[in-house]
């Protein structure tokens, strides 16, 4: 299919490349949704006649109220209200739980990620954390929740993932593309809101992508008393005894990880298992990998089907 003009402006190009980023998880736009999370700085009035002009054009569509590539059916639309429907159900769970994780020891900051964030919950999905914690002491925490995690029966394992690590002194996030950029822009935070804002003012980059996204704020956020439990643990182990524990920890994960997965490529490895003193990230699925490579595919796809370059 070619269309008469085929020239883009750069706001209509990056409608496109959010519209089809958000196609990867097969996942139709409000008008609204996709004007917060265009990937340019733009003003209202200025996205809806780019919008209005893309939709005349006939390369994106709109229906029942949602805006998708044309590959998109109402079956997507079905989905997507199905999955709202299960994030609002699931969203107090999660919050019951980040407060739970919270009670741990050497947890500072909990925030919730992946779909929920994003308002989409559905029986594939799991409930996945973003935990900050104290300086030097990231996989002694790491350990006492993934304890907790084994004892948890198989129904409650999906709403407790703790997948993503990092030390309150290390906030900076190395992997800068359109995933992570995402990830950090719909974070929820549950747990200590004021360092959650020095992850995100830490990592402001992310903001080049999503400039017109609102600013997240702490409503969900309940600050409680830290248990006499967990400050008994802490104290016990802020020496040498624990710096020796987390140490032991690091190396003893990272050599059970090796021998899981001897198959994968060191790079691949050092990726989707991210392993140091600060920081812990497991994605045994290379689902990073695969969310971008799916974008790139949707935008060649785009291009062809069209015949006119994404590269104003």
């Amino acid at each position: 299919m070619e269309i008469s003009d085929r020239h883009l402006s750069t706001n209509q190009v990056e409608i496109i490349k959010a519209l089809l980023y958000f196609d990867v998880f097969k996942y139709p736009l409000t008008k609204d949704e996709l004007f917060e999370n265009t990937f340019i700085k733009i003003s209202r009035n200025v996205f809806e006649i780019a919008l209005k002009d893309l939709l005349v054009k006939g390369v994106i569509k709109e229906e029942e109220g949602f805006i998708s590539s044309l590959e998109r059916t109402s079956t997507d639309i079905i989905r997507r209200l199905k999955g709202n429907e299960g994030a609002s159900k699931v969203l107090p769970i999660a919050l019951k739980y980040s407060r739970k994780i919270a009670k741990f020891p050497f947890v500072e900051c909990v925030c919730l990620s992946g779909s929920l964030s994003k308002n989409y919950f559905d029986e594939k999905s799991d409930v996945d954390y973003f935990i900050i914690t104290k300086q030097n002491r990231l996989w002694l925490c790491r350990t006492f929740l993934i304890v907790y995690y084994k004892l948890l029966s198989p129904s409650k394992k999906k709403l407790w993932c703790t997948n993503y690590f990092i030390s309150s002194d290390k906030l900076e996030i190395p992997d800068i593309n359109v995933f992570t950029e995402t990830e950090l822009a719909f974070l929820i935070p549950t747990v200590n809101y004021e360092l959650y804002k020095k992850l995100t003012s830490n990592n402001n980059w992310y903001l080049s992508r999503f400039p017109n996204k609102k600013e997240t704020v702490g409503i969900h956020c309940i600050e409680t008393p830290e248990p006499p439990l967990k400050r008994f643990i802490e104290f016990c182990l802020k020496g040498k005894m624990g710096a020796r524990l987390d140490d032991y920890l690091l190396d003893f994960t990272l050599r059970r990880w090796r021998n899981k997965y001897p198959e994968m490529k060191e790079e691949d490895f050092n990726l989707q298992f991210r392993s140091r003193k600060d920081v812990c990230k497991r994605h045994s699925h290379g689902f990073q990998n695969k969310v971008i490579q799916l974008w790139q595919n949707n935008l060649i796809d785009f291009e062809k089907k069209f015949n006119f370059s994404l590269n104003p």
